[in-house]
């Protein structure tokens, strides 16, 4: 039953009644702190963009960048998640908003990526989507710091966003920014 969502929604998602109440319960909130996050960037941008969602859930962070910037100037995303379901349902939400951008899914969890898992680009911009992911604990920060800095070349863009929970999470977001 999806109304059981507990640990503030970072479970991973294996029903489609979950992904339901998670959008539910999280969409909006989520829509409002990307709007603020994408705040600082252009209103367009001088070539086209990769996106890399980190954690993607249901693709809201890809659909919100989407709805600010147009689908036009995407190359191409990769949207990363630990669950089948909730990846599925972030490429067919991406898939509404246009057929043609090519998107890569990678079923992982952070520490299972490795740098095959990206393939070598010759585009200009990557834009990185953080939504509610750096402050989990699941994961190596090491290891993430280390797999983005050896597989992306270019002008990276870092769009990080989180609840406020206590002061070690906020310090794991410091952290993680810290280090670019």
């Amino acid at each position: 039953d999806g109304r059981n969502l507990t640990n503030r929604g970072i479970k991973i998602l294996v029903s489609e009644e979950e992904l339901f109440e998670y959008m539910k319960r999280f969409g909006n909130m989520h829509k409002a702190k990307l709007l603020s996050a994408f705040e600082p960037f252009p209103n367009s941008f001088p070539s086209k963009v990769n996106i890399v969602d980190w954690g993607c859930g249901q693709g809201i962070a890809s659909m919100i960048f989407i709805e600010k910037f147009g689908a036009n100037i995407i190359h191409n995303i990769t949207l990363i998640e630990p669950s089948v379901l909730a990846l599925k349902r972030a490429a067919l939400h991406i898939r509404k908003y246009n057929q043609d951008i090519p998107i890569k899914t990678i079923c992982k969890k952070l520490n299972e990526l490795d740098k095959s898992d990206f393939t070598e680009e010759s585009i200009d911009i990557t834009i990185h989507l953080f939504s509610n992911i750096l402050d989990i604990d699941d994961y190596s920060q090491t290891h993430l710091i280390s797999l983005i800095e050896s597989t992306q070349a270019g002008i990276n863009y870092f769009v990080c966003v989180s609840p406020y929970i206590d002061e070690i999470k906020t310090e794991r977001l410091e952290s993680f920014k810290r280090n670019f």
